[in-house]
């Protein structure tokens, strides 16, 4: 365990003392939920006051007292966001409400749903008639008998029209009325402006149907006949002018709604019949001040009422219930905390009667989040928890900051430890905290002995090579001028191949330690390279032309920018870093293949890359190529190879900031050796 979780666990001991202050909070919540009532049954008050002054703007027809009554053909309406398609299905309309069933005195069934946009009045009926009874060719409508849905409309300025849907096949149909020839005889005339698809299936058929809300005005009856029979369901009482009734939200209501609330609240008016004329706002957790409420803190849960006991939240799209809305159309105004039915949280409705005229003609319900006195008494608790931590951060504070300034100190030292190899295995031996007195500055003067005696190994290990080269040259030379003297006093013919063999044993040998000295000068040179300011194309074009003439049988190409590319470096190293990829490429490139060099401006990096036909590197060697001495070719010619090339290559590209590094042709024709280095 952590010093720091010792000292935590030794201050959380002390929270024992907020225990007197959760219970005092809990009396503060029951003041503060009354208030919460008193003043949202105010705010509600208020709001239905102003409403009954203007019941114009709250009802569409202030004169219709009657009940709602689905036996006699009245039916919601609800608000769509988008027009639905007409395709004879309901799953586009975004609704999860459910069909009402048409009244009927038969075994004939039929439900309806209706929706509305600014413009359309749309309706979606199921009817169960397993057999269709198809609208004739010249059809009569006052004396045939076809499946039908008639729909009976008393437009704006209180004429009736009536209009019925049928046809032979599903598809898409348009109403038609019926009219009387000059002979007396009944036709059927379309109505192109309302139109419908219809839809058939196992159980019967589905409509919808699509009518101009400029055709439409308080009432709509719809029925629909088999044609097989007398059967009905629906209703058409036009004559009487009894039912029909569309109940909807008032046009302009919702906007007016919003003036009267405030963040947090949501404001719904419904009828006597608990249909919604007007929705306005959102509940959400906002504090008393306007700004968002603090997320759940952690000792809500010890002090926060019993609420499984409280009535669920029905939130249906069509009506507002609940024993507030109860009691507000009875006349009076009542507050209920009810259980969201998102997330289970605390929530207030509270509910006042809406009189116009002297009659209860509807309700102002506001429901408010629960969170709101949460969030005060929340308060009230944190000054108590803020008492009792400023007493336990005092008496640890010190020793708490110093475990917290060791670590800190002891992450320095493990940051520096784990960085002090770099990528290209040079060794960094200087340590943070060195130069302290006490045991974390030990540890790190006994890190700064150890990688300086790992430094001095591996610089004897670079510097192998070179002397090793210098020291063999001598008994070399030995050699080859023992087996001169022994060729000049005369071999046999049996001794000569002896001879031979030794003699390229000695020229191998000669060319390893010229390799190795190579290797060892070029690092020698790398350090004491000059950097001057030259131009990199002309540089390329030159050693270009070179390449051509002394490879004849490789086929190169250079692909340069057109203007000069200036940039600052030593050139000769350049120079031997293309000698090297360039006598890699004709290593591995076929006879008939292509060696391309190409030189690019590419975010602010010159990117060099020598590509050449043939072979693709294996992939699990891609990593390997640019080490010192690793080698991965075989029986590629009979020249001895050493891998010091492509490790040269590293040195040169990263002695001038930049990265050399390899891959393969996305279709595996070549390998890609790319070189990139910075303009400046």
């Amino acid at each position: 365990m952590s010093i720091r979780l010792q000292l935590l666990l030794i201050a959380l001991t002390t929270l024992v003392l907020p225990w007197a202050g959760c219970e005092y909070a809990r009396e503060l919540e029951t003041t503060l939920r009354k208030s919460q009532e008193s003043s949202l049954q105010a705010a509600a008050g208020t709001i239905a006051y102003a409403l009954a002054a203007e019941p114009q703007r709250v009802l569409r027809d202030v004169a219709d007292t009657q009940p709602f009554a689905a036996d006699l053909g009245d039916f919601y309406v609800y608000p769509l966001h988008n027009e639905p398609l007409l395709d004879g299905y309901r799953e586009d309309w975004g609704l999860t409400a459910e069909l009402s069933a048409l009244p009927t005195a038969t075994d004939y069934h039929a439900r309806l749903i209706a929706g509305s946009v600014d413009r359309y009045l749309f309706l979606y009926i199921e009817v169960d008639d397993a057999r269709l009874d198809p609208e004739p060719a010249d059809v009569h409508p006052e004396h045939d008998h076809f499946d039908r849905v008639d729909l009976t409309f008393q437009w704006p300025d209180g004429a009736l029209q009536a209009y019925f849907f049928a046809t032979a096949a599903q598809g898409l149909i348009e109403a038609q009325t019926t009219v009387r020839s000059e002979d007396g005889t009944d036709h059927a005339a379309p109505e192109p402006r309302i139109q419908a698809y219809w839809r058939q299936n196992s159980h019967g058929y589905h409509l919808e149907a699509r009518i101009p809300r400029s055709l439409v005005g308080g009432r709509l009856w719809i029925e629909a006949s088999d044609g097989g029979g007398n059967a009905k369901a629906g209703f058409l009482g036009s004559d009487a002018l009894r039912g029909g009734r569309m109940f909807s939200l008032t046009a302009g209501l919702s906007q007016r709604l919003t003036t009267f609330i405030g963040a947090g609240t949501e404001a719904t008016v419904v009828d006597e019949n608990s249909f919604k004329l007007g929705v306005a706002g959102a509940v959400s957790p906002t504090s008393i001040e306007g700004q968002p409420a603090a997320g759940t803190t952690w000792f809500r849960r010890f002090i926060a009422d019993d609420t499984s006991q409280w009535p669920l939240q029905v939130v249906t799209p069509d009506r507002l219930t609940g024993r507030d809305v109860s009691a507000a159309l009875e006349g009076h105004g009542a507050a209920e905390w009810l259980r969201a039915a998102s997330n289970q949280e605390a929530l207030l409705s509270v509910a006042a009667p809406l009189l116009i005229n002297g009659q209860i003609r509807g309700a102002v319900i506001l429901e408010q989040a629960g969170d709101r006195l949460l969030d005060l008494r929340d308060r009230a608790l944190e000054h108590l928890f803020d008492l009792t931590l400023l007493a336990t951060a005092l008496s640890l504070s010190f020793a708490f900051g110093i475990a917290g300034w060791i670590s800190m100190r002891i992450g320095r030292l493990r940051q520096a430890a784990d960085g002090a190899i770099g990528s290209d295995g040079s060794i960094r031996s200087r340590m943070p905290e060195a130069s302290r007195r006490d045991e974390i500055g030990a540890l790190a003067r006994g890190f700064e002995r150890l990688l300086a005696r790992l430094n001095e190994h591996t610089q004897y290990l670079r510097t192998l090579g070179g002397k090793l080269s210098h020291e063999l040259r001598t008994p070399l030379t030995i050699v080859r001028s023992s087996l001169d003297n022994l060729e000049s006093e005369g071999v046999r013919a049996d001794q000569r191949g002896y001879v031979t063999r030794a003699r390229e044993g000695i020229l191998r040998l000669q060319t390893i330690l010229s390799a190795l000295g190579a290797a060892s000068r070029v690092e020698e040179s790398i350090k004491q390279a000059e950097r001057v300011n030259f131009d990199v194309r002309a540089l390329l074009v030159s050693a270009v032309d070179a390449y051509r003439d002394g490879f004849r049988g490789a086929r190169i190409e250079l692909d340069t920018p057109p203007d000069a590319c200036f940039m600052r470096g030593a050139p000769d190293l350049i120079v031997q870093m293309l000698d090297k990829l360039v006598e890699n490429a004709v290593d591995f490139c076929p006879l008939s293949g292509t060696i391309q060099i190409r030189l690019r401006v590419v975010a602010g990096n010159y990117e060099l890359t020598v590509e050449n036909d043939g072979p693709p590197i294996p992939t699990a060697m891609l990593g390997l190529l640019f080490e010192s001495l690793f080698e991965h070719r075989q029986g590629v010619d009979d020249k001895p190879h050493f891998g010091l090339g492509l490790y040269i290559v590293r040195l040169v590209a990263e002695f001038h900031a930049g990265r050399a590094t390899a891959l393969n042709r996305a279709d595996g024709s070549g390998a890609v050796f790319v070189v990139k280095l910075p303009l400046v």
